[in-house]
């Protein structure tokens, strides 16, 4: 009877039989999982290994480093003569030639004026304190509803651009082409300092009348289609201010990686005049 007794299991070494034997199972997943695991990274001279170091970013810590490179300083070697090389590597020459253009600098209100048209349509110039606006709206034919143009800028006193906008109703299909040369001939009046290129670029989109969104020169610019009325498009200009003075220098970017661009007018940049060469006497 006393051996019968203590054959016996209570209910608490059963669990502690199951809680020992659970251990016991749970350290031998975890040795097999760590040889398996140490096995994949090891692989190819550790390549895993580094991928999932490099992933996390611990490279610095669990990663040997880098051994130095291996310089040896020894005599400059000549450089071949001139006739190794192909002439077209030695040629210097420009991609492109490009002019400057001088910037007419004119105030606000005789800019306004320039949009006035050849029909002796005039524009309206309206100021307040520092700020001004110039409105300018013409119409094409005599139907109901017309095809217009409607041009509106705002800037600050003297003669500071903020914003040029303008509206395109393209009513009448036999009067499309009229509009879209006039909103051309109109940019054109109004003077905003732009290079040809952009220009071109700038007439291409409008006659082609596909809608764009583009940062060129000095302006950011947007010529979309109005969503309630696909006969109707808006461009927008709208020039980024000056950010650093001429002779200012400029301030260090926020983040060492990234490159800011600073706007600044063209007659801040020192342009050289070439010398003249001495004439020879014969």
């Amino acid at each position: 009877m006393p051996e019968e007794e203590a054959n016996i299991l209570t209910p608490i070494d059963r669990r502690r039989r199951q809680r020992t034997a659970a251990l016991v199972f749970g350290l031998f997943l975890a040795l097999v999982l760590a040889g398996l695991a140490t096995t994949v990274l090891a692989v190819n001279n550790g390549r895993n290994y580094q991928r999932l170091v490099r992933q996390f970013g611990l490279e610095d810590y669990l990663l040997p480093a880098s051994p130095p490179p291996n310089l040896r300083i020894g005599r400059q070697k000549p450089q071949p003569p001139a006739g190794h090389y192909p002439p077209w590597l030695l040629r210097a020459g420009l991609e492109r030639s490009a002019v400057f253009e001088r910037a007419l600098s004119l105030p606000a209100e005789e800019r306004c004026d320039r949009l006035a048209n050849e029909r002796g349509i005039e524009p309206t110039f309206t100021s307040t304190d520092n700020a001004w606006e110039c409105l300018f709206f013409e119409e094409f034919g005599a139907s109901a509803e017309p095809a217009s143009l409607f041009v509106q800028a705002r800037g600050t006193e003297p003669d500071v651009v903020r914003i040029l906008r303008l509206k395109l109703s393209l009513i009448d299909p036999i009067l499309e082409r009229s509009v879209l040369d006039e909103t051309i001939a109109a940019l054109q009046r109004f003077g905003l300092p732009m290079t040809p290129e952009t220009r071109t670029y700038l007439a291409d989109k409008i006659l082609a009348r596909t809608d764009f969104t583009s940062i060129a020169e000095n302006y950011r610019m947007t010529f979309s289609r109005e969503m309630t009325d696909a006969r109707r498009y808006n461009l927008l200009i709208q020039p980024e201010p000056q950010t650093i003075a001429c002779g200012e220098p400029p301030p260090m970017p926020p983040d060492r990686g990234s490159t800011p661009i600073y706007h600044m007018p063209v007659s801040c940049l020192a342009l050289r005049g070439v010398p003249a060469r001495p004439q020879s006497s014969s």
